[in-house]
């Protein structure tokens, strides 16, 4: 049994322990108060030991869900003897216990536990992109999916303001695909931020929590770009925005993220033209054996393929827009991959018609370009290793 002193004077507690468990009662804390707001919910408890025995640094809340899986909260702030923090990525109309909790020397200790259950939430709505018909990379969409989730990423000082879009499996907290322009406009000297955050503009509900790391258990698959950092060098704000969540997907690490898909990213720009290249970066299917989950142990999707699919004007230096084409004078290409280790980085050794990916995925590509010669394509014209 613990048995714990305080020289209030020195601010110094002294403790004496028959065993290493955690000692839970109402000596040492209150009974901890919850507000909750959908999935989340603030928590504050307060502390009978007095003012400085408690600290931010030594302390923190645990929360615990009625299956068993638990997350803990060190980013609390402590305002005399008071404890508060926020509960994040908690689970819809689902049942927690919380407890303060506080690390003194060798021994913790714990309040006695509140119980609180989160709210439900309305299903997400997606943008309506439908109308972005001068958008030459953009996939068929179908905002009226409860099964994916559409959304449009802006940055002031691109051209239109338009970065990239992206398409979310709602159920999997993967992102399914990612549409954007390649030009020498989004080039610069920004080095990678790796600033990982949530995506503003869709419900945190159905991200995965991968901002203070990667995908579980490692090593194995790591959280792979759709567009990739060096896509967007051009300031800190372009960059910042690849690292949303939303814009990843379990990808296989050693020698397909590393590797092939690396060198396919970095040849992308050996392509780029006045015209603008248009690239859809995705993934397909469910992986037969693999399981991952993200930092908070929600199950994510692995997908069992990852695809590109390019379009451009031949001459790469017409002035017109690609909308306004015949198939003649364009050309398109697409790349085609399992999600495992490859022994070469040649991503042209995986190269395959568009049309070949939309009979594969069920997917339409390049929908505002009616004229794009999804059907044909011209290894020569391209320039992969």
């Amino acid at each position: 049994m613990l048995l714990l002193s305080a020289a209030w004077a020195f601010g110094t507690v002294f403790f004496a322990c028959g065993d290493d468990k955690p000692e839970s009662s109402g000596e040492w804390f209150d009974t901890p108060t919850v507000e909750v707001e959908g999935m989340m919910a603030r928590v504050s408890c307060t502390t009978t030991l007095g003012v400085g025995i408690v600290t931010a640094e030594n302390a923190g809340f645990v929360c615990t869900a009625e299956s068993g899986s638990s997350q803990t909260e060190r980013d609390i702030t402590v305002t005399g003897t008071t404890l508060t923090g926020r509960l994040q990525d908690l689970q819809p109309d689902t049942r927690y216990t919380v407890r303060a909790f506080a690390t003194l020397g060798s021994v913790r200790i714990e309040s006695p536990a509140a119980t609180f259950r989160t709210g439900t939430v309305p299903a997400p709505e997606s943008q309506d992109l439908t109308t972005r018909t001068g958008w030459a990379e953009l996939p068929a969409m179908d905002p009226a999916s409860e099964e994916l989730f559409y959304a449009a990423h802006y940055c002031e000082g691109l051209p239109g303001g338009r970065n990239y879009t992206v398409c979310c499996d709602v159920e999997g907290r993967i992102g399914v695909w990612s549409a954007f322009p390649l030009h020498k406009c989004y080039q610069g000297n920004q080095t990678r931020t790796d600033k990982w955050a949530y995506d503003p503009e869709v419900p945190r509900l159905i991200q995965p929590s991968l901002t203070s790391g990667s995908y579980q258990p490692q090593p194995g698959y790591s959280r792979g770009h759709l567009l990739a950092s060096e896509d967007r060098t051009v300031s800190y704000a372009a960059n910042v925005q690849t690292f949303y969540v939303t814009n990843v997907a379990p990808q296989w690490q050693n020698s397909f993220n590393s590797g092939v898909w690396s060198s396919l990213e970095g040849d992308c720009w050996n392509n780029i033209c006045a015209d603008t290249l248009y690239v859809v970066s995705g993934v397909w299917g469910v992986h037969e054996t693999a399981t991952v989950t993200d930092k908070a142990g929600n199950p994510c999707r692995v997908p069992s393929h990852f695809f590109r699919v390019l379009l451009r004007s031949k001459d790469g230096d017409t002035g017109r827009k690609v909308q306004e084409m015949s198939a003649e004078e364009l050309q398109c290409v697409g790349f085609w991959f399992e999600n495992r280790a490859y022994p070469s980085g040649k991503p042209s050794a995986n190269m395959v018609s568009v049309a070949e990916i939309e009979r594969l995925t069920g997917m339409r590509f390049f929908v505002n370009v009616p004229n794009a010669p999804k059907e044909t394509f011209d290894a020569s014209a391209w320039s992969f290793r």
